[in-house]
């Protein structure tokens, strides 16, 4: 019971935050955005570096912060995105700078330096072009709720199914890779999800409530897969959390596990919809 007070305060401060940072304004969000790539990638070199590899996190957290500095001025500058073809230099980089540090596994520490663009990187690039929409005159115009509806899906999923899986978990649903996680927590999860998101347009008319429901179904099922795929990268190397940043909850991976495996399909799915309706 005491840790679920602890990560019931801790998550409340954690969403406070995050929610400030994301609604203020554009260079909160931006800032929003580097602080969560070098904190994630602080954690990811960090389970890395149990599996002996010896990434190159300073190539790799600079290349990413790179990245989101520029998807930023793309947005709100009107830059044309070949700007993007930059990013080819430090990634070049990291394939150079193993030339020199005559370390071993060359091929696992250029791997995983390049894995941490993909998983964390990438989706964070994709969150950030999904707080501006294209309005009339091909406009670019910053609407962070858009981004904060997304957020406030997938931390209710994942905390209603925790609480439904203490609450009614018998069934474990892929126990070789996260014992506790259940069925019934997930169900559970899945229906406060849902739900919320039926509701959603009414809070944040910006999307319909077919584009609501179509994400938190995105949601529900990309964030279980993408919380058992970061437990599956722990568990391979016997780790139980990916820090211990927050109390209750481990560290900053293990809260976005599930946001930066679901964003990149929420994505996706307005791209199709923009494409072809």
């Amino acid at each position: 019971m005491k840790n679920f007070y602890t990560r019931t305060l801790t998550g409340l401060v954690f969403v406070s935050v995050c929610l400030s940072m994301i609604l203020i304004g554009k260079w909160t969000l931006l800032a929003f955005f580097i602080i969560a790539d070098v904190w994630l990638k602080f954690e990811f070199f960090r389970i890395v570096k149990s599996d002996n590899a010896k990434a190159l996190s300073f190539t790799s957290v600079f290349t990413g912060v790179l990245f989101i500095l520029m998807n930023f001025v793309v947005l709100n500058y009107n830059v044309n995105t070949k700007i993007f073809a930059l990013l080819l230099i430090p990634v070049s980089l990291i394939f150079v700078e193993e030339l020199f540090r005559n370390i071993e596994n060359p091929l696992r520490n250029v791997a995983y330096s390049i894995l941490s663009l993909i998983y964390i990187s990438l989706p964070l690039v994709l969150a950030q072009s999904l707080s501006y929409r294209v309005v009339g005159n091909n406009q670019i115009q910053f609407l962070p709720q858009i981004l904060v509806g997304i957020f406030v899906l997938n931390w209710t999923f994942d905390s209603m199914s925790y609480v439904s899986g203490i609450l009614f978990g018998k069934h474990k649903l892929f126990e070789r890779i996260s014992p506790k996680k259940t069925w019934e927590g997930s169900i559970g999860g899945t229906i406060f999800a849902v739900l919320l998101g039926y509701f959603m347009s009414y809070f944040i008319p910006e999307l319909s409530r077919l584009d609501w429901v179509v994400i938190s179904a995105l949601v529900v099922v990309f964030g279980i897969l993408g919380d058992l795929i970061e437990s599956l990268l722990k568990r391979s190397i016997s780790l139980k959390d990916s820090g211990h940043s927050l109390p209750g909850h481990g560290g900053l991976l293990d809260r976005f596990d599930s946001f930066i495996f679901t964003i990149p399909w929420v994505f996706v799915y307005f791209v199709i919809k923009d494409l072809f309706f």
